[in-house]
Formats: C-alpha cells, structure tokens, sequence
C-alpha cells in the first residue's frame, strides 16, 4: 500500500473509510485514486482515476496518503448505496467532525470529474435527519420503521432520571407523555458480556419508574411485524389509560 502511494496515489474510497476508522467499512478492499493524466493500472488494487486529483489534500494515517473525512464521504457515494454513506457520515458526525466542514467540501467538489456528490446531498436532505445524531445505525433504522407504519413519533435520546441517579438513562426512542421507551437491543451498543447486570439494572430502575420497555433486535428490523404490533398496542392502550384518567366515561 505504501508502496503504491509513493507512485503518487492516495488511499480513497472504502479503504479510506477503513483507515480512519468509520461505521461499517472494517473490511473495505484496498482501493486508491491516482490522477488521470499518465496513471497506470495497479494489479491487486482497485483504481480510480481522477481528473481533478489537484483537490485532493491528503491526511497522513499510519503513513499513508488517505483522504480526509470530509472527500471520503463524498468518493463513498460513488461505490456505496446512500445508507451507507449515511452510516459513515453518522459515525463521522459523532467522533466530532463538523458538518460545515463537510458541506464546505461538497459544495467544492461538485464539479465536473468528481463522483459521489449527488449521494452525500441527498442524504444530507433527508428530512428525519433532524435533531441529535442517533448513537448506532440501528438506532436510526429502528426509528424509520415506526416512521414507515405511521406510528405517532418518538422523542430522541431523552434522560430519565431514576430514584437516587444524578445523570439519569438515555432512551433511544421514547413517548415520554406516556412513560413508553424502545431501546435498540443490540449487543453492540446495550448487552454484551460484562454489561449484562447494568443492563438489568437499568432496566429494573426504569420500570420501578413507571416506564414500559420495549426491546428491538437486527431480527426486528428484517421482519417488523411483530415489533410494530407490539409498539400499537402500548400506545393505544397508555392512550386510552391516560383517556380514562382525565374522563373516566371516556372509555366507556
């Protein structure tokens, strides 16, 4: 790889998402950008030819000439469908990168000879992008499921603070008036080993509280039947709780 950067190419693309270590690229191919005038195919790599290479400022990572964060972003939207380039820049977001950083780079690569742009914007369009920045792609997938059955929308992200907690839990997904959270139940973010007594102790704290917890899975997401039944029925039936208490012939 250094080998090949020292013929003037730059890491690009999935590998450089690889390099600086963003959401979902952990096993990208080894893939560089060289200029168009005069580049030469390199065996084992994947190569892409650029004509405007001069916009181009690399970042040095372990050695290695790499796109920065921002031009990565745009080049994915050129080998990537848009929901990873989505995840990628979620994860960027994140890690603190600034987002007027990366819509500076953009609006300067929309140029003739630059792929990729036309995907980061329409993914910087998206109108659920609004609001805190999930903490997982499930996250925000889970959340465009309740969107997409017309389920009533959920507050992101809010802090309920339990008997004797001075900073309280952060539930993904939450109908606050009706104390109704979801939580992505993913073994990456919540469960793993060593977490798993934390986890039932938040979750006791949080029904000791009032609150009902519902608990969605990857499995969830590939078949939302189940799940979507599950969040209707709460929410009708706190509705309704919450009907008769203000009017108790309401229900009647």
């Amino acid at each position: 790889m250094l080998a090949v950067c020292s013929l003037g190419g730059v890491a690009s693309h999935r590998c450089a998402a690889r390099l600086h270590g963003l959401d979902g690229f952990a096993h990208a191919p080894v893939e560089i950008t060289m200029a168009h005038s005069g580049s030469r195919k390199i065996a084992k790599f994947l190569t892409h030819r650029s004509r405007q290479f001069d916009l181009i400022t690399p970042v040095l990572i372990s050695g290695i000439p790499t796109t920065s964060v921002a031009r990565t972003l745009v080049d994915l939207g050129a080998v990537v469908d848009d929901d990873k380039v989505e995840q990628a820049l979620d994860d960027s977001i994140r890690r603190g990168f600034n987002l007027r950083w990366i819509n500076e780079t953009l609006e300067q690569l929309m140029r003739p000879g630059v792929t990729g742009c036309g995907a980061l914007l329409r993914v910087l369009a998206r109108p659920d992008r609004r609001g805190p920045i999930p903490d997982s792609t499930f996250e925000r997938l889970v959340q465009r499921v309740i969107k997409a059955k017309g389920l009533a929308a959920p507050e992101r992200q809010i802090i309920v603070k339990c008997l004797g907690q001075k900073k309280g839990y952060s539930i993904d997904c939450a109908w606050p008036e009706f104390k109704l959270g979801l939580e992505a139940d993913s073994e990456l973010w919540h469960w793993g080993p060593r977490r798993g007594r934390v986890a039932r102790q938040r979750h006791n704290r949080l029904t000791a509280a009032g609150w009902e917890m519902i608990y969605a899975s990857w499995q969830d997401l590939e078949d939302s039947r189940e799940l979507i039944h599950q969040l209707r029925s709460a929410l009708n039936r706190h509705w309704v709780a919450q009907r008769s208490q203000i009017d108790p012939h309401a229900t009647q």
